[in-house]
């Protein structure tokens, strides 16, 4: 198995444990944000573009701040605005129309298999929409397996987080994201491997 277990979560704990209370005001807001129909949403999609951001800077062993979450200039542009937009009316669609809902959540389940690390690859790389999206598929192909593996571990955790009274859930979420920008940074570490040096 490629993606060692104690590899992406130990470091996403000692990560979190840096900075635990920045993570956990985050997620406060995340999670008030659920409040606000449909605008909400595509907020919160821009909310965790900025974890994502801080993030991405915490596993690659540089120390983070607050203010590391607050720079949304850093992430604001075209591609950031598109992908939030995309998923605010899919979560829209999910939330209104139950019809579908079951149709429209097994596509995306076998999208976030296939296109698992393209919010890393979004806020990370300076590609086009077309190279994001290929370049996460890219990144997980034969390891698609893993991939669902580690979605259950995350999906564990944030029922784990939800069972301590709630209050585990601003534990649990971050620490599954940072879980997920670390396989991100594994699996980018794996493909420059395999990539013949000129």
């Amino acid at each position: 198995m490629f993606l060692n277990l104690k590899e992406i979560y130990l470091p996403a704990w000692q990560i979190f444990l840096k900075n635990w209370w920045e993570y956990i005001v985050v997620t406060l807001v995340m999670f008030i944000l659920v409040f606000i129909p449909f605008v909400g949403a595509i907020l919160q999609v821009f909310v965790i573009f900025s974890i994502i951001n801080a993030m991405l800077k915490a596993v690659k062993n540089n120390q983070i701040n607050f203010s590391d979450f607050l720079k949304f200039k850093d992430i604001f542009n075209f591609k950031t605005v598109a992908f939030a937009a995309v998923l605010g009316i899919y979560y829209f669609l999910i939330q209104n129309f139950p019809s579908v809902s079951i149709l429209l959540s097994l596509f995306g389940a076998v999208l976030s298999v296939i296109f698992f690390p393209v919010f890393c690859v979004l806020i990370d790389k300076n590609f086009t929409i077309k190279d994001t999206i290929l370049y996460s598929a890219k990144l997980t192909k034969g390891v698609r397996a893993e991939i669902v593996f580690i979605m259950l571990m995350n999906l564990l955790i944030g029922i784990a987080g939800a069972f301590l009274l709630f209050v585990g859930v601003f534990v649990a979420m971050p620490v599954a994201l940072i879980a997920t920008v670390k396989v991100y940074t594994l699996l980018e570490n794996r493909l420059n491997s395999q990539t013949p040096q000129i």
